[in-house]
């Protein structure tokens, strides 16, 4: 959980700069009465959710530093925004694990996310609506929670290395979301508001499935074994209800997986 401090303390810095095509690695989070600014501690980057509709709009750094009634945190991503009855509410990662290296990048487990709400036109709504809002709500709260979560502030996750190899290399400097493959962005919907209003710093997708990595001395050698799967967000549901052929003509299963295997021996990199 984030910690609140008073917003005329120091603000928080980050280590690095941001590089071109990278994400912020970490935000400022200042919650006033009326929005949420968001503003990026390595790229300068900032923008601002009216909590009253969720209307999104980007800020100048003045204008994201300006006022000192609020609740200030550091949050470590933003996943997306998703649009209700009664407003719009949006998902930040509050707390971030080191799951390891993938190449030279750092590669994250997202430990705990949570949904800010920008609805207070709930007032206005009918019974009904007030009930299917409820409802809606007690989904995303089971989103929060959703488990096997990673990403990178700089490294494209959603391919493997093999398939990234062969793309050309100015690929890399291109925003984060524009890299990835749409199939293994858990958060891919969450995405548009944040890419039509491009804001691309703050858009941080998300790879759902298991990461392990294992650095051992193997005859005086430094040894370390990547295991890395990602699962394809389409064709969702049950396996053995799920077999065959899509609309498209592709075979696949339901929850199809893209798996990597890297093993490293010093200088020596190879992938499966």
């Amino acid at each position: 959980t984030p910690m609140a401090t008073d917003a005329d303390e120091a603000p928080l810095l980050a280590d690095e700069p941001l590089r071109p095509g990278s994400c912020s690695r970490e935000l400022e989070l200042r919650e006033f009465r009326d929005r949420y600014v968001f503003r990026s501690l390595d790229g300068g980057g900032a923008f601002a959710v009216a909590r009253a509709d969720g209307s999104l709009h980007p800020l100048s750094p003045e204008e994201a530093a300006a006022g000192s009634d609020c609740k200030v945190s550091k949050i470590y991503g933003v996943a997306g925004m998703i649009r209700l009855l009664a407003g719009s509410y949006v998902l930040v990662i509050t707390s971030r694990k080191d799951a390891g290296s993938y190449g030279a990048s750092t590669v994250y487990h997202a430990n705990s996310m949570k949904f800010l709400c920008c609805n207070e036109a709930i007032k206005h709504l009918t019974s009904e609506e007030k009930r299917d809002e409820a409802y809606f709500m007690s989904l995303l709260r089971i989103a929060e929670t959703t488990c096997g979560l990673y990403y990178s502030y700089d490294r494209d996750l959603t391919l493997n290395l093999q398939r990234a190899s062969k793309l050309a290399a100015g690929r890399v400097h291109k925003p984060l979301w524009k890299q990835a493959d749409p199939r293994f962005v858990w958060n891919r919907n969450l995405l548009e508001e944040l890419i039509e209003t491009k804001l691309d710093e703050f858009i941080t997708p998300l790879i759902q499935g298991s990461f392990q990595t294992e650095q051992f001395t193997l005859k005086d050698r430094l040894v370390r074994i990547t295991l890395f799967s990602r699962r394809c967000n389409r064709r969702l549901g049950t396996r053995m209800w799920r077999r065959g052929a899509n609309l498209e003509g592709s075979g696949l299963y339901s929850t199809s997986l893209g798996a990597d295997s890297g093993f490293k021996l010093q200088t020596t990199t190879q992938h499966y």
